[in-house]
């Protein structure tokens, strides 16, 4: 298998520049290359063996086969995913879109570069926009971009509507929910019963806390500690 992948990558890597490949050679090999993406490690290779080639159609066809072959399940290629939105050619962008799409990867980065792409097109309009004008590459990478990101927002909003739902009963949230009210109304219970302390404003007598009025309310007092006289 990985003689017929090497022997592919070669074929490839020979195209320069300005060499053209119609759409028919396109499909033919990236299926082939799909074919050869099973064994473990062998996505991450490609994305560095030809994700960056000089030639767009090589480009493509590596996006093609990893977009064929479910890469995005046997290897983390959301960087490269995020590169390959920022490709010159606008079809490498468009199924940079599409993978994002099928995978479902979802970051604040990720969001960005949708955003970025997409621009001011508006769904379905712009979308019989582009169904009428299949030659338009940019065009179709932004719909699809803006395809993607609406996915990506309306999961968002399910999960916030679903964690605002209460739990089921005999789940595991339920349990806790419930032992969090019976500690709350155990904690009331003890305030209630708490003592309540109060306070008392101390009056001083006529000759001062110092003097004979204030020695005789302090033995007065029950529980006053006698104050000893000075000395001369």
């Amino acid at each position: 298998m990985q003689l017929r992948y090497r022997m592919l990558v070669f074929k490839l890597n020979r195209l320069t520049h300005q060499d053209r490949i119609n759409a028919v050679e396109e499909i033919a090999l990236a299926g082939q290359l799909a074919e050869q993406l099973e064994k473990p490690g062998m996505v991450e290779r490609l994305v560095a063996d030809l994700f960056d080639h000089e030639n767009f159609h090589v480009r493509r066809i590596a996006l093609n086969a990893v977009r064929r072959a479910r890469g995005y399940q046997q290897a983390d290629i959301s960087l490269a995913l995020l590169r390959k939105l920022r490709d010159p050619e606008p079809w490498l962008r468009h199924d940079a879109a599409w993978i994002l799409q099928e995978a479902g990867l979802d970051s604040p980065h990720i969001r960005a570069a949708l955003r970025q792409l997409a621009g001011p097109v508006l769904l379905p309009y712009d979308l019989i926009r582009a169904k009428a004008n299949p030659s338009d590459a940019l065009l179709h990478a932004q719909v699809r971009a803006r395809q993607a990101l609406d996915v990506l927002l309306a999961r968002q909003t399910a999960s916030k509507v679903v964690a605002k739902l209460p739990y089921a009963a005999g789940t595991l949230g339920h349990s806790h929910k419930q032992r969090r009210e019976q500690l709350k109304l155990t904690f009331e219970k003890h305030r209630e019963r708490g003592a309540k302390l109060r306070f008392r404003r101390l009056e001083s007598g006529d000759g001062g806390e110092g003097g004979e009025g204030g020695e005789s309310k302090a033995a007065a007092r029950p529980g006053a500690k006698a104050r000893p006289a000075p000395k001369p």
